[in-house]
């Protein structure tokens, strides 16, 4: 249901007119209110203008307007009565305060009453000295702390409260007597609150009793320390809550309807947080009404934000009912029905809560206001909607008329265009119609055209025509899609209403009522209100015969309705009537294919459940011949399931899985339960040619033929980019002159052995080859063909060259493993195998036949490894947080290792090195 028109009166709408026609930036404020009644920034707007330009009388229209869309906005009543009493408008402030105090908890008007109050009873010194008036502003006092001092921010008025206490003069000691008990129980109610200043408060209070008398003064805080310990530390708990509330409140706190935003449901959840914290009684209070009247405080605060959230009023009723206050919640869903007429929580809610409590007029008055709002929400959205597509059908009308008018003189022209020609030739220039993109400007011309320019108005009348057709099916379109929801509640609270009057007059009432709903006009319900009729016939009454009739009568009138015609079916099976669901079966199975899937369906599955095995495989036969995305094996993966058991289509065909592989076509459609066939047989024309489609494999599981539209299916610049061969060069390496290596040995001619690591470093990379000039330039390449390419093809075996003693030979010739000139370089492929994480290698015992270094590694209890200096012989750790490595902890360092003929060397830094050790797994000689 659309939301009710602001209740605006005229003489408030003839008000924002002559301000509107006035000065524009009212008037853009007006029409943005116009359009959007909850504009906050409109409002806003509206209101900062007033106070700039110092037009008292916009700002007073302004807040009156505005608090009817929020009457229970604290800020805008307080900025009301302020603007009245600074206008000398006394009466009409305590009216202000007089109408909203009690119904509208917000700390911000109470605020502006006290102010108001302490004003009006001041002398002329600025204090309140005479007795009288300082009973009044104690009255004042008490009053706005009962409503108001339990709140998170009523520690200004506690604090100005006692300060006010302490001014007071006494002339007796009674009177002292008196004031010190008064002050002492202030304080002690102050302190037991959690608000903002409670800390504060506490201090005073220290000061206060030990100013009187230190001995008491010890035991007086020790008996209220805990009560303030426990309003401190929930302080801490509530300012969560709050931060996290005011990090996602709207602007300037002011209610708006929900467009469920993640920001709005942030909001909301922060709310329920909130109350739910305050409903577990963190003060641990043993005073249930103290208790109840917090919560209530809360509920109400909430309310007020969330003005427009029904679920915060449902649970502020259900509140008051669990605590036995059902006057008081029956009263709290009146007024929830009131803020929000159109929302059918709220009113059916109410109308529960009423019949909980034997109150069978206020439930029928509150269905029939909701069948009453529901019903005008559709009149009104047809007659608009109606109108709008009169207007076209006129003016479609229109241009036909002037086309056959056109026509008709077209033809008298052509019988006398003998005698006509000049007169034609002569008029031609002055008669070109202008206009041509509007429709009243091709109506106008059409008739004034003449010669060659009639072919050309015809045109532009028939263009004219075809987007007149497209505004029309649009409209309907736009109609049927505002319409379907309407419907939809519409049909809900009728819904309701009988399912009320069966439960307390019986199914005799529901029978008389059902009348006035089946005389409304075609398109105003679904389908839905009558199953429930016939529904009711059956449970309530216990009369199969006549839910039957009701079922069948029905089906005559959504017989295009497939959901409709599987309930029917569903009720013949669960009453036990196969026949008449089997010729049900035969007399819609005919439907067109994408809308009759759900009846194939649910028939089905009463086959297989209920039928003989030759009639499944008939029907599974016809299921097959009726959609294409049907196979032998998707009937056995529906015909082999039983509600949710679907074990042989998940592990023995697989059906979930092949969904998420794009080459099957039956993956997408395979599995298919009661419900979902035929949803998914598009026709050509339903498919967008520049949309995904799944890849196709020739040979798939279900055996069927692929449609043309697959087939055929256009490959677009956007999905498969072309790659353009042109722009690319083919490369070339740089080869210079190279010395020959000497010859490798003998044994890989044979294709034997292994070569020998360091044979394989020289043979590849001599001492300053005479093309190392290469790597120093970057081009790594044309140094590795060329050094390949100088190599003896013949001597090759079948391992005659090993990778990491060639990537170890380049970084060797490019400076990166040793120095230049060093002579007992050594390979990586000497170094023992060693893996990363966990496990060691000690001592000088080679593996597999390589001799290893004296560095022993093992594995620190930190994630590090550790190992002996050769050279200096100390502990060192590499990678530990004990002690970060000197290059860095992501990289694992080498012991000292020595080289074959027993020299030691310091271990290889290379960046190569550390990233091959930093990727994990085994130091191997082979497998880079």
């Amino acid at each position: 249901m659309s939301e009710p028109a602001p209740n605006t009166t005229e003489s408030s709408v003839q008000r924002n007119v002559r301000h509107a026609s006035g000065n524009p930036e009212v008037a853009m404020f007006r029409q943005r209110l116009a359009r959007s009644s909850h504009d906050v920034e409109a409002w806003l707007g509206l209101v900062n203008y007033a106070k700039h330009v110092g037009d008292d009388a916009l700002l007073h229209e302004t807040y009156t307007d505005a608090l009817k869309q929020y009457p229970t906005s604290g800020q805008l009543l307080a900025s009301l009565a302020e603007l009245e009493l600074r206008r000398g408008n006394v009466q009409s402030a305590e009216a202000v305060f007089n109408s909203n105090l009690f119904s509208v908890p917000s700390i911000e008007l109470w605020q502006c009453y006290l102010s108001y109050v302490l004003k009006a009873n001041v002398d002329g010194q600025g204090v309140v000295s005479q007795p009288e008036r300082r009973a009044t502003v104690k009255q004042c006092y008490k009053l706005v702390l009962d409503n108001v001092g339990c709140d998170r921010d009523a520690g200004r008025i506690w604090a100005d409260y006692i300060g006010f206490l302490s001014s007071g003069q006494t002339n007796a000691p009674y009177e002292e007597q008196q004031k010190t008990e008064l002050l002492r129980e202030t304080f002690q109610a102050a302190v037991a609150i959690p608000h903002l200043k409670v800390e504060e408060i506490w201090k005073n209070y220290d000061v206060f009793e030990n100013r009187l008398d230190r001995a008491t003064a010890k035991q007086m805080l020790s008996r209220t320390s805990p009560s303030y310990m426990t309003a401190r530390t929930a302080l801490r708990v509530m300012n969560k809550h709050w931060d996290a509330i005011r990090r996602s409140q709207p602007l300037h706190a002011i209610p708006a309807p929900p467009e469920w935003s993640s920001r709005e449901i942030d909001y909301l959840e922060a709310w329920k947080k909130y109350l739910k914290w305050e409903t577990e009684n963190p003060l641990n209070m043993n005073d249930a009404g103290a208790l109840r009247r917090r919560v209530v405080y809360a509920y109400s605060q909430a309310c007020m934000a969330l003005r427009f959230y029904p679920e915060i009023w449902i649970d502020f009723a259900e509140y008051l009912s669990s605590q036995d206050q059902h006057s008081d919640a029956l009263a709290k869903m009146h007024s929830a029905s009131k803020v929000l007429p159109s929302s059918l929580a709220v009113q059916f809610a109410y109308a529960e809560m009423a019949e909980k409590h034997k109150q069978p007029n206020v439930c029928k008055q509150v269905y029939e206001n909701v069948i009453k709002l529901t019903r005008a929400d559709i009149d009104s959205t047809t007659t608009r909607y109606t109108q709008k597509l009169d207007k076209l059908e006129k003016r479609l009308a229109q241009i036909s008329v002037k086309k056959a008018v056109s026509e008709d003189q077209q033809d008298m022209q052509d019988t006398e265009a003998p005698a006509e020609a000049p007169l034609a030739d002569s008029d031609s220039d002055s008669d070109e119609s202008e206009g041509m993109g509007d429709d009243s400007g091709v109506e106008d011309n059409a008739s004034d055209t003449s010669g060659p320019e009639r072919s050309g108005a015809a045109a532009a009348m028939e263009k004219a025509k075809r987007r007149i057709n497209a505004r029309m099916v649009g409209t309907k379109a736009r109609m049927e899609q505002d319409l379907s929801g309407i419907r939809e509640l519409y049909t809900l609270s009728w819904i309701m209403y009988l399912r009320y009057v069966q439960r307390s007059e019986g199914i005799d009432a529901v029978r008389q009522l059902l009348r006035r709903p089946r005389s409304d006009p075609p398109g105003y319900l679904t389908y839905h209100l009558f199953v429930s009729a016939a529904q009711m016939e059956y449970h309530v009454a216990k009369k199969p015969g006549v839910a039957a009739k009701l079922f069948e009568f029905y089906s005559k009138m959504f017989s295009d309705q497939p959901a409709y015609i599987v309930e029917y079916m569903n009720y013949l099976i669960n009453s036990g009537d196969d026949t008449n669901a089997r010729a049900l079966f035969e007399r819609f199975q005919g439907t067109s294919t994408g809308d009759s899937g759900d009846i194939w369906s649910t028939f089905a599955e009463f086959e297989y459940n209920y039928g003989d095995l030759s009639v499944i495989a008939k029907l599974d036969k016809r299921f097959i011949e009726k959609f294409e995305h049907e196979s032998v094996l998707t009937r056995l993966a529906a015909r082999y399931s039983y509600l949710d058991v679907d074990t042989v289509a998940v592990h023995d065909f697989g059906f979930p899985y092949r969904k998420e592989h794009r080459g099957d076509v039956s993956a997408t459609s395979g599995y298919r339960r009661f419900g979902d066939a035929g949803h998914d047989n598009a026709g050509p024309a339903d498919i967008d040619s520049g949309s995904e489609l799944p890849a196709i494999a020739v040979g798939s599981v279900t055996g069927r033929h692929l449609r043309k539209d697959q087939l055929l299916a256009p490959v677009t610049p956007k999905r498969f980019v072309k790659l353009n061969t042109s722009a690319l060069e083919e490369y070339e390496p740089v080869v210079e002159d190279y010395v020959q290596p000497e010859p490798m040995s003998a044994t890989y001619a044979s294709g034997g052995g292994s070569l020998n690591a360091t044979e394989a470093h020289h043979a590849i990379s001599p001492t300053a080859p005479p093309h190392s000039q290469l790597l120093e330039q970057g081009d790594v390449l044309s140094y590795v063909a060329a050094s390949v390419s100088n190599i003896d093809p013949q001597s090759f075996g079948p391992r005659a060259l090993d990778s990491d003693a060639l990537l170890d030979a380049i970084l060797q010739i490019r400076g990166l493993g040793q120095q230049q000139g060093q002579s007992n370089y050594r390979p990586l492929a000497y170094l023992p195998r060693q893996p990363l994480h966990g496990g060691s290698h000690s001592g000088s015992q080679s593996r597999q036949g390589r001799p290893v270094g004296r560095g022993r590694m093992s594995r620190s209890r930190s994630r590090g490894y550790s190992g002996y200096d050769d050279n200096h012989g100390d502990r060192r750790s590499f990678g530990s947080t004990r002690q970060s490595p000197r290059r860095g902890s992501g990289y694992r360092q080498l012991p000292y290792n020595r080289s074959p003929n027993g020299s030691s060397r310091p271990p290889r830094s290379s960046g190569y090195d550390q990233r091959r050790v930093s990727r994990g797994g085994y130091r191997d000689d082979n497998s880079y």
